[in-house]
């Protein structure tokens, strides 16, 4: 009876339910707020850990940087969990997780986990902890950037030889006097402000740099913008004679100048400028505008030593994709020179058994293309940054032989040099002579610049080592001199040897020609000139 009345009693139901809800309440408040009370933290601490990392990118102390900025940032109670340099690609052809590269020290990027004990409320009594750890990773990387040229050998003004290679690629007569070429090759020239000056002479405002280099502008109106660039007294004065001669045609500068990351700016900083020779700006200028790439030089008889000098230079299209100027933060640009070719048709005065004609020395240059790209940047400081390029010189070859200049031009036919006929002599024949030799250069170099070279603009040549000595010295050393047939009574050792004196003679100003004919090219023979035209150290970025 007892027990049947037992089972029918209701009572006492509520405090059996809200025993069992209790623990779930418990469980729910728990979830609710210790996982509230978790995100919180996660995101504070997510924040933190942005800072500090922000902050160790940006600084040779990575470790003691990222401490300071938790300690300003009052997450004194976190810990560094791991803390790792390296090197960060923002290519997007790389997956996300692969981008960073740990390398233990230096680097431009940090990659760092912080973490901390954080307090449990409801969530003690379920997991038996007072605290659950709470973790966050955060990534920065600070991308600097170099600019560099190759083809930039400051020219050496000799007479009017610089003012003659500019209007021949002009097509017009530009009558530059010494003094004005002078001016153009001591003129730097900040490319950023140079285009903040296209854009007013061409009425471009509302552009970026790059949309404005990318435009098709008038060549007068892109050289009086150069004009406006520069401090430079003479050079201002050389470059608005020549915006005044040369031809209404029109350039696009972005196939000289390629501003890569900072395409997008629209001002221009002058504490820190990107600085161009204006002399080699106004040549690749011409160059693209005017599409002369074949000038003949008649020098006369105004070499020392040498009777009468002829020349013919011809320039090949740049590489494409190549411009002469960049903008990088890695080494997916690279820079080539153009081909070139150099015919030197030179007579030379006679002696002793020659005394009554002259020898005639012809010269053949060929340059193929140098190769530069940026290897690293170094930013611990903009004081103490350095850069570092990879360069390969030009192959190709330099020889004493007969050439049809017609056909310099033509990069797509080989040039084979001709044994070439020195001097006839009456009952002697023809003495003739050849002579060659082969550059090297298919390995890249490293060279590097400081701050401070970089601001003082200084060129650093890579070189083959190919020739001993000046380039006309050396093929006369090994010049191959023949004659035609005996002559009565004449002794052939004495024609040769007059042969190879007379030529030695003319080696050293042909040398210095050569010189100056290659360095207004910016290049010379077995050599690979290259500047680092500024660098600018970035503000690290958050990544990942």
């Amino acid at each position: 009876m007892f027990l049947r009345a037992l089972a029918g009693d209701r009572r006492g139901n509520i405090t059996m339910l809200f025993a069992g809800g209790f623990v779930m309440l418990a469980g729910s408040a728990a979830f609710a707020v210790d996982t509230g009370s978790l995100y919180l933290e996660k995101r504070r601490l997510q924040g933190v850990a942005d800072a500090a990392a922000l902050s160790a990118a940006n600084s040779q102390g990575a470790d003691a940087a990222a401490r300071s900025a938790m300690a300003a940032n009052q997450a004194g109670d976190a810990s560094i969990e791991k803390l790792e340099q390296g090197a960060y690609s923002p290519d997007s052809d790389i997956a996300p997780a692969a981008r960073f590269v740990a390398s233990g020290t230096g680097g431009n990027a940090v990659r760092l986990t912080v973490g901390r004990d954080v307090p449990l409320f409801f969530g003690k009594f379920l997991t038996g902890r007072p605290t659950a750890r709470v973790s966050v990773t955060a990534m920065a990387a600070r991308v600097d950037l170099a600019s560099f040229s190759i083809g930039s050998r400051l020219a050496s003004v000799s007479g009017g030889l610089p003012g003659q290679l500019l209007s021949g690629l002009a097509g017009t007569e530009l009558n530059l006097t010494a003094m004005d070429s002078q001016g153009l090759v001591n003129a730097d020239i900040d490319i950023l402000a140079y285009a903040d000056a296209l854009r007013t002479q061409a009425n471009l405002q509302g552009l970026t740099f790059g949309e404005t280099l990318a435009t098709q502008v008038p060549l007068p109106k892109a050289l009086a913008a150069m004009a406006a660039a520069t401090g430079n007294s003479a050079a201002q004065t050389a470059l608005r004679a020549i915006a005044a001669r040369v031809p209404p045609v029109t350039v696009q500068l972005s196939k000289i100048i390629n501003l890569g990351p900072l395409s997008g700016e629209t001002q221009s900083d002058p504490a820190r400028p990107i600085k161009a020779d204006g002399y080699a700006l106004v040549r690749e200028m011409l160059e693209i505008a005017t599409g002369k790439r074949q000038v003949d030089l008649d020098l006369g008889a105004g070499i020392p030593g040498v009777a009468s000098t002829k020349v013919t230079l011809a320039i090949g299209e740049r590489a494409a994709q190549s411009p002469w100027l960049t903008v990088a933060k890695d080494q997916s640009v690279k820079l080539h020179t153009a081909q070139s070719r150099l015919y030197v048709d030179a007579k030379v005065g006679g002696s002793g058994l020659l005394s009554a004609t002259q020898v005639h020395l012809p010269l053949f240059v060929e340059l193929a293309t140098a190769e530069a790209s940026l290897r690293s940047v170094s930013c611990p400081t903009p004081s103490t940054a350095t850069v570092s390029l990879n360069v390969t010189t030009a192959v190709g070859q330099v020889a004493i032989g007969d050439v049809d200049a017609a056909v310099l031009g033509n990069f797509n036919t080989p040039v084979a040099p001709r044994r070439a006929t020195l001097v006839k002599l009456l009952g002697l024949g023809e003495v003739t002579g050849e002579s060659n030799i082969k550059l090297g250069g298919a390995s890249p170099q490293q060279v590097s610049f400081t701050a401070q070279e970089i601001a003082a603009g200084k060129t650093r040549t890579v070189s083959t080592n190919d020739l001993a000595g000046g380039v006309a010295a050396s093929l006369v050393r090994d010049l191959d001199v023949q004659v035609g047939s005996p002559g009565f009574g004449i002794n052939l050792s004495l024609v040769t040897s007059t042969v190879g004196t007379v030529l030695q003679g003319a080696a050293a100003p042909l040398d210095s020609l050569l010189n100056d004919l290659t360095g207004l090219l910016g290049v010379n023979v077995g050599q690979a000139d290259v500047r680092v035209n500024g660098v600018r150290c970035g503000k690290p970025i958050l990544v990942g």
